[in-house]
């Protein structure tokens, strides 16, 4: 994508004094880390942020992790699909703080937030963090479409994404821009004391190989592979432990899976609120999407990067970029258990390679993928706007 329109002005772009974030939520998923990581930094980067969260399910979750973190928030009941309650109530929102912007995530949001903002004369930003399939079906696509003409920037979370957006239509080329995850590193490495007390947490011995994931537990996000590869792998690795972090809908029918592979080796923890605990204790991190979920970014791979753990990825959108083959991690076929288990083998019996990759993905996480970078290019698109 192009890196920037002119702006119509000799003059520097000023930054914005004040911008309005909106989203849909539901519980705390990728893009509301995402916004956990972004808005505190906004603000001490002399931005005023206000999120209004179109509330329903475990939306205080969000909210209040978000004003533990110091950003004012408001709540907005989510309604329907389409609710012109919802853009009324967002329209009063938009006055009431008087941004410079309004900036929305997810498709919910962009619909009711993008209209909103243009009826209070607002410019927008619009966030598109995943490439799922329904935005190229009705009833969506057309409101996604508006969205996306209302807009004046279209933020993409990666290449992969953005090339999705223009591919059907949700924005113009030329409003596009492409504004990777960002991540703060420095608060996910422990110590080797700490490591030792997080592994001796989960009870696991000083010798076991221990391949982690840590995802929420929904169809095609590859727990099944990894179950599938452990089975290979555990009649000649009987040191080798899965710890599997998160909840979901597929919890009772993965566990089912797991009870036919030898006792120990699979343990499932639910939700874990320590989340770089959860990672130090691991020797590898499996990050398995399968084609049929609509990866916008990866997220959680770039967390274990920065907890200083070897990755491994499968070969489905934005995550093969994230890692850089072999860089931070190793990229498998998401349809081969077979080669996921040569992969896991091969970083268990090379502890040189692990540490290489532990350090490439440090690396990239502090760089690439740093909170600066993210916080820069954010910014940039907010001056091409106001």
């Amino acid at each position: 994508m192009e890196a920037a329109e002119a702006s119509g002005s000799d003059g520097p772009r000023r930054r914005p004094r004040r911008v309005l974030h909106v989203q849909k939520v539901a519980g705390i998923g990728g893009s509301e880390r995402h916004l956990l990581t972004l808005l505190p930094a906004l603000q001490r980067n002399g931005v005023e942020v206000r999120m209004v969260a179109l509330a329903t399910g475990r939306a205080l979750d969000f909210t209040g992790a978000l004003r533990a973190r110091g950003v004012d928030t408001a709540v907005v009941p989510a309604g329907a699909d389409a609710s012109p309650r919802v853009v009324g109530g967002l329209v009063r929102e938009i006055r009431r703080f008087a941004p410079d912007l309004v900036h929305t995530h997810l498709i919910h949001a962009d619909t009711h937030g993008q209209l909103a903002a243009w009826l209070a004369r607002v410019p927008g930003v619009s966030s598109i963090h995943s490439t799922h399939r329904f935005y190229a079906r009705q009833p969506w696509r057309t409101p996604a479409r508006l969205a996306g003409r209302l807009a004046c920037r279209t933020i993409a979370i990666s290449d992969h994404v953005a090339r999705f957006v223009t591919r059907i239509g949700l924005a113009r080329p030329e409003r596009v821009r492409v504004v990777p995850y960002g991540i703060e590193a420095g608060g996910w490495t422990l110590s080797d004391d700490e490591r030792r007390r997080a592994r001796a947490t989960f009870g696991l011995a000083p010798d076991a190989f221990v391949v982690g994931m840590a995802a929420r537990l929904i169809p095609y996000k590859g727990h099944a592979l990894l179950l599938e590869a452990a089975a290979r792998l555990a009649p000649a690795m009987p040191q080798l432990r899965v710890l599997i972090a998160g909840e979901g809908p597929q919890r009772v029918q993965l566990e089912r899976v797991a009870a036919r592979l030898p006792a120990g080796l699979v343990r499932f923890l639910g939700f874990v609120p320590n989340v770089p605990a959860f990672m130090n204790a691991c020797d590898v991190l499996a990050f398995l999407t399968m084609p049929e979920l609509s990866e916008g970014f990866g997220l959680a791979a770039l967390e274990g990067m920065a907890a200083r753990r070897p990755v491994v990825v499968t070969r489905v959108g934005p995550l093969p970029d994230v890692v850089a083959d072999r860089e931070a991690g190793l990229v498998v076929d998401p349809r081969s258990p077979d080669e996921l288990a040569r992969a896991l083998a091969a970083l268990a019996e090379d502890p040189v390679l692990r540490v290489r990759l532990a350090d490439g993905g440090r690396i990239r996480a502090r760089g690439t993928f740093g909170l600066a970078a993210m916080v820069d290019r954010t910014l940039d698109v907010y001056r091409e706007v106001v």
